[in-house]
């Protein structure tokens, strides 16, 4: 049993999670949600949230943010040798919590919610740049992740959030929509179009030269062989986890997703990343 306790406790060291990082880890957690219950309340007060199409977005988007930063994070830990990453898995329970809630956000759009999702959000960036400016456990991937979700939360203001005084004063309660109203909607099909494939293909490909040319080689040296499987496996792991939900949709509903080409875009967007990351940690190590 103690040899066991033991391989556990080795096992858990080598990869940070000591005593002393889960504390940390803890008051961290407990910040955020101490800002994060302030900044709910303000909203709740001074702010109208109009669900629509943008807050779904919003959701979608933060939720595959969050799960890029946590392949980051399991990438980082198992390839590099020990003490080198920068990122620390006693911050995954905290992603997996932000990551629950915006998929949440991304299932219901209600009011209260989105504004829960934003303030946790708020929080986790001033949370960031206060570590940032006070320690040295921020790297590159958390200063990356927090400028984009401050792009989003931005957006979102922009686009679903005003004021209650904005609000009362209005000419109108509705917010000003881009949408046709009566536009025609094409039956959704099971496939990509072709101009989709075209660009797939196109980016598969460029990616995989600059992953190439990320592992030290020269651009007349780049086997063309290398270039297309490379592309063609990034391409097949695309298909593969857009096929599950987009299968597992039309299960439940007996019909195609209405938004295949997105999903399949944020897909290989992640994958590729993946790729990519995995490419530079190589190198490093």
């Amino acid at each position: 049993m103690s040899t066991l306790t033991g391989a556990l406790s080795g096992f858990l060291a080598s990869r940070g999670l000591d005593l002393a990082s889960l504390g940390g880890a803890y008051l961290v957690v407990l910040a955020t949600v101490m800002l994060t219950a302030g900044a709910f309340v303000a909203a709740r007060h001074y702010l109208v949230i109009s669900p629509n199409r943008w807050t779904r977005d919003h959701g979608v988007y933060v939720s595959w943010l969050l799960a890029t930063l946590l392949i980051a994070t399991v990438l980082e830990n198992e390839t590099l040798p020990h003490g080198n990453a920068t990122t620390h898995y006693a911050a995954v329970p905290q992603l997996l919590l932000l990551l629950g809630l915006n998929a949440w956000i991304w299932k219901r759009q209600e009011p209260w919610l989105v504004a829960l999702g934003a303030a946790a959000g708020a929080a986790t960036i001033v949370v960031t740049v206060v570590l940032a400016l006070v320690t040295k456990l921020i790297g590159a991937a958390y200063v990356a992740t927090a400028l984009v979700l401050t792009a989003l939360l931005v957006l979102l203001w922009l686009k679903a959030v005003s004021t209650k005084s904005a609000f009362m004063h209005a000419d109108t309660i509705y917010i000003a929509s881009k949408e046709t109203l009566d536009a025609v909607v094409a039956p959704q099909k099971p496939w990509l179009g072709l101009p989709q494939w075209v660009a797939l293909i196109a980016a598969s490909v460029g990616l995989a030269v600059g992953n190439s040319l990320l592992r030290g080689a020269a651009l007349e040296q780049i086997p063309a062989a290398e270039v297309a499987g490379e592309a063609l496996l990034l391409l097949g792991v695309t298909v593969v986890v857009s096929a599950v939900p987009a299968a597992t949709y039309w299960l439940l509903r007996k019909s195609w997703m209405p938004e295949l080409t997105r999903l399949v875009w944020l897909a290989w967007m992640v994958i590729g990343f993946a790729f990519t990351y995995g490419n530079y940690l190589s190198r490093l190590a």
